[in-house]
């Protein structure tokens, strides 16, 4: 019996696996059709095998540490369309409150007249589990979506982006603590 309940949880494994990212998958879904857009899915063993590769043709030290991290990327789907093909900027408005609801946080968010990209990372503890990209401009229509599941530790992101960029993360002006405030009862 112990045995046939393991077997039954190795086999629902993967289900749950899918459905963690709920509104990632759902946009994926509802997009991925559409006439003009073009999608893939692309399993971690191919981005991982493909990082090896060119990390071996790599020269340059730092290009071989940032594609050593790639080794930390699973299951990567993308969607991308050039042919005035765009998404309206409710649905791409839509999928950030959701994906905010389900404990992902902005990294970068840009928006300029018809332009819209955003970066938004889930982690836990210092661990980023997935990554979402989406840039939409609606005026020329270009549209460019990626979600990859990843277990990418931000001490290691952080010590190749100091090693390269050392100068370039200093911050502009120093501000200082305030001191906390006297609590009154």
């Amino acid at each position: 019996m112990k045995n046939n309940l393991i077997i039954f949880l190795l086999l629902l494994l993967p289900g749950f696996m899918v459905c963690q990212n709920k509104p990632l998958n759902k946009f994926y879904r509802q997009h991925k059709h559409q006439e003009g857009i073009k999608n893939a899915k692309l399993p971690g063993w191919v981005i991982r095998l493909g990082s090896k590769i060119a990390r071996n043709k790599s020269e340059s030290d730092t290009e071989k540490e940032a594609l050593g991290l790639m080794r930390h990327f699973g299951k990567v789907k993308f969607m991308y369309a050039e042919e005035g093909v765009a998404i309206p900027a409710e649905k791409v408005s839509q999928l950030r409150q959701d994906l905010l609801e389900n404990d992902f946080d902005d990294l970068i968010m840009i928006k300029s007249e018809g332009m819209n990209m955003q970066i938004m990372v889930q982690e836990y503890g210092d661990v980023i589990h997935n990554i979402m990209m989406v840039f939409n401009d609606s005026e020329s229509g270009e549209m460019f979506f990626i979600s990859a599941k990843a277990n990418l530790s931000l001490k290691e992101l952080s010590k190749l982006l100091h090693k390269e960029m050392p100068d370039k993360l200093t911050p502009l002006f120093d501000v200082e603590e305030e001191e906390p405030a006297d609590v009154v009862l």
